[in-house]
């Protein structure tokens, strides 16, 4: 980045004093917020260098962050290099690392995996230390109460952001386990996959398989008419709706890209379910790493089953900058996508959230395409469809065949169901939701084996709208039919089950 393309915050790091008068021919900005001044009055105390520092107030003024957010996410200091010297300016013990056995998970204790600040240690012989995470901005505040009460310094230690939440993700394994299986079936039963069929819906579909069979014996003839008859049905029904989403979309005028909000960026969550995926990790950060968003933005969870030592030794070995966290998820059933990802749900600090699949390659403005379009569009749309394209349809047939299914549902489907306000089958990767509203609703059923089948008919009967976009998610295609058809199969027996819940919800007015 390049200082002199930023006139504005160039200015803005003048008035400040760290940048000289021969940077700039532009008079400094008058209206200097304090917690800057602070922020870098301490850094030069750390030594770190002016011009990285000036470096740092450009980022902050742009984003709508802080001195110490933007040094963190820049990777320009260790996390660990960083804290250590707050705690020796604080004249307090340092902690790396955090026993979780110490760490007592009580109510509202998640809160502190969105805004790490303190956390109580408790140790069977010694008496208790309530760990902190000093602010750069409030340290002079901290540092004069320590002054007025030097005993204070006896139950104080300063640790790292990162070294609290992997305590407290340690020390409340089982029971946000046990909350991410039992959430969604305790709060809407119905909605869940849990229980496959309902006392009704068994015994309507026990009565049809019974009379279809019966009919067959008696009149085989007949049957195979009526089964006939059934399934051109339903064949020509959904030709006739691609048909429509056609013809509509070559009247469609050209999407125009919406205009950027006014405000400063949100903070945005980006989750990708791991499960033996050791091979694809280095292509995977590389790709995350070229998102357009900024860093000190961002909230990147990788989440992944504890026991997939293969997966959690790779991405150990990868450098990955602060923006991101390791999520692994305790053992137990159901062993589903679904339950990893409402597994770390609840600490998702983005006011946006999307979902990638370890194998994407995506393209690096979506995200920025994605908020454009959340904030200038109605609140009921809560969540929007990236487009997923094929790369490797010359492979084989099945990829070719994949390849033009996906443009058929992509480019030209969804969005006609999207624009006639209609519930929509989302894909498995590439959503962007509403944080908030994810949460609300549940988040994933983790009974269901494809995480994403049945959110928009839920979005949709909550009263909530789902958008697509334009910017689209590379993927490769099966090129087997043996491949094809283990995939194609697990999304039928995902899809089945948001169409016996529709029905039911219909039924009894869920």
């Amino acid at each position: 980045m390049r200082l002199a393309e930023y006139p504005d915050d160039i200015a803005f790091a003048t008035a400040i004093g760290v940048l000289s008068a021969r940077h700039v021919a532009r008079p400094a900005h008058p209206a200097v917020p304090p917690k800057f001044l602070t922020e870098a009055h301490l850094f030069r105390r750390l030594g770190i260098s002016k011009p990285l520092i000036s470096n740092m107030l450009v980022r902050a003024n742009r984003n709508g962050t802080t001195l110490e957010a933007e040094l963190l996410a820049s990777g320009a200091v260790l996390e660990s290099t960083y804290y250590e010297a707050l705690a020796e300016i604080l004249d307090l013990p340092f902690l790396p690392e955090l026993d979780p056995a110490q760490v007592e998970d009580i109510a509202g204790a998640d809160s502190q995996l969105l805004d790490p600040t303190v956390v109580r240690l408790r140790h069977p012989v010694r008496p208790p230390v309530t760990a902190i995470v000093p602010n750069a901005a409030r340290l002079g505040d901290l540092a004069e109460r320590l002054a007025q009460s030097p005993d204070l310094r006896t139950t104080l230690a300063a640790t790292t952001p990162s070294a609290l939440r992997s305590a407290l993700w340690q020390a409340g394994r089982k029971r946000r386990l046990r909350e991410s299986v039992d959430r969604l079936f305790g709060s809407a039963p119905e909605a869940s996959a849990r229980i496959t069929l309902w006392g009704r819906q068994g015994f309507y579909t026990g009565a049809a398989l019974t009379l279809t069979l019966a009919l067959a014996i008696a009149e085989p003839t007949a049957a195979l008419l009526v089964l006939h008859i059934v399934l051109s049905f339903f064949f020509f029904a959904t030709f006739f709706i691609r048909l429509v989403a056609l013809v509509a979309t070559k009247r469609q005028q050209k999407r125009l890209r919406p205009a950027p909000p006014a405000g400063r960026r949100p903070v945005y969550s980006v989750f990708i379910a791991l499960y033996r995926e050791a091979a694809v990790v280095p292509q995977l950060i590389d790709t995350l790493d070229r998102l357009e968003w900024p860093a000190s933005r961002l909230d990147i969870k990788l989440i992944c089953e504890a026991d997939d030592q293969e997966t959690l030794d790779a991405l150990a070995a990868t450098r990955l900058g602060p923006h991101y966290e390791v999520v692994a998820v305790p053992p137990g059933r159901p062993r589903t996508k679904p339950k990893a990802l409402t597994y770390a749900l609840g600490a998702a600090r983005g006011e946006y959230l999307v979902i990638y699949d370890a194998e994407d390659r995506i393209d690096p403005m979506q995200l920025e395409e994605a908020w454009r379009t959340f904030e200038s569009g109605p609140p009921e749309i809560v969540c929007l469809q990236a487009p997923l394209v094929i790369t490797n349809a010359r492979e084989s047939w099945v990829s070719a065949l994949f390849a033009l299914e996906y443009a058929g549902l992509f480019r030209v489907l969804l969005p006609r169901l999207a624009a006639a306000r209609m519930p929509m089958p989302l894909g498995g990767t590439s959503n962007h939701f509403r944080t908030r509203i994810l949460q609300a609703v549940g988040g994933w059923d983790p009974f269901n084996v494809t995480e994403d089948a049945d959110l928009g008919l839920r979005l949709y009967r909550k009263g909530y709208r789902c958008g697509t976009l334009t910017r689209p998610t590379y993927e490769e295609a099966p090129t087997e039919v043996r491949a094809w058809l283990g995939q194609r199969s697990r999304w039928f027996k995902g899809w089945l089950r948001p169409c016996v819940f529709e029905r039911h919800a219909l039924n009894t007015g869920a």
